[in-house]
């Protein structure tokens, strides 16, 4: 256990990155006392925690091209283009099972990130919550998915509000952290056009607010994080390469060696002296 928490990026299949770097952690039998996730990167994450080496990538390599997991069809008969009844329900209670209890047993806190729609704020979500509508709710993407109601709010990604949740790691303690990014070094995010959200999210301003302004709190968080990998107080693991592969890639080969990617650069991070540090 290294005396550091863990801060995941979402990035929606992009998050295969972070499913290569998280087994790498795996199989150095690395954990964290504090693992906090926004969108893929909790549903990556969680797996991580239950030391399901390799599940997120069997996941990905199996149905990543079942209509059932992504497709036009789910978002003309559910409204999202993910599958989400069929990632969040079908998959980890029947075809690649989630291991609850090792989840539940294990001493690491973990963190999933939620956007209040009403609010327009990040809302945190502990391991005592219902862990895959959480997680459902944190991957639910604005324009793709519908609002998830979960215990009397209105949830959409978390990447709306604190897409890179480095801040929230800190305030909770842990002045060291390990941040897995799912874009290289140099990315920043640009102005959105702000009519979409006006017009699909009208009737909640302070969503449309925090859909609008994403990009502006995005790249400060990562200025700062950046500032604290300079100062050694985070350690940031990004794409050594860059893939050119989208939230929604289609190209399984692609993905698989995005993967690969991240289990390298894993390794690599592995080097660091502050993975041999004392339990917190």
């Amino acid at each position: 256990m290294v005396s550091m928490g863990l801060v995941l990026e979402g990035g929606a299949l992009r998050g295969q990155y972070t499913a290569g770097v998280l087994d790498a952690f795996l199989e150095a039998g690395v954990e964290f006392p504090y693992v906090i996730g926004v969108s893929a990167g909790a549903s990556i994450g969680c797996s991580f925690v239950s030391k399901q080496h390799g599940r997120n990538n069997l996941i990905v390599d199996r149905y990543r091209n079942d209509p059932r997991y992504l497709s036009f069809r789910n978002l003309l008969t559910q409204g999202s283009l993910f599958g989400m009844d069929f990632i969040y329900d079908t998959v980890p209670h029947h075809l690649v099972p989630f291991d609850s209890q090792t989840f539940e047993a294990s001493p690491t806190r973990f963190v999933t990130v939620c956007t209040d729609c009403d609010t327009g704020q990040a809302v945190y979500y502990e391991k005592d919550d219902d862990l895959l509508p959480v997680l459902r709710a944190s991957a639910s993407m604005p324009f793709l998915s519908p609002m998830v109601r979960y215990g009397g709010r209105r949830l959409l990604d978390g990447a709306l509000a604190d897409s890179l949740p480095w801040m929230k790691a800190v305030s909770e303690g842990f002045s060291r952290n390990v941040v897995v990014l799912t874009r290289p070094r140099g990315y920043r995010k640009k102005r959105p056009n702000p009519w979409p959200a006006r017009l699909v999210y009208a009737a909640t301003p302070r969503l449309v607010e925090a859909i609008n302004t994403r990009w502006v709190r995005y790249n400060a968080s990562l200025e700062a994080i950046e500032a604290a990998e300079t100062s050694g107080e985070a350690l940031v693991i990004r794409p050594s390469q860059s893939m050119d592969i989208g939230r929604t890639e289609k190209n399984v080969a692609k993905l698989a060696a995005l993967y690969e990617l991240g289990r390298q650069d894993g390794q690599a991070a592995l080097a660091d002296p502050r993975f041999t540090s004392s339990p917190s």
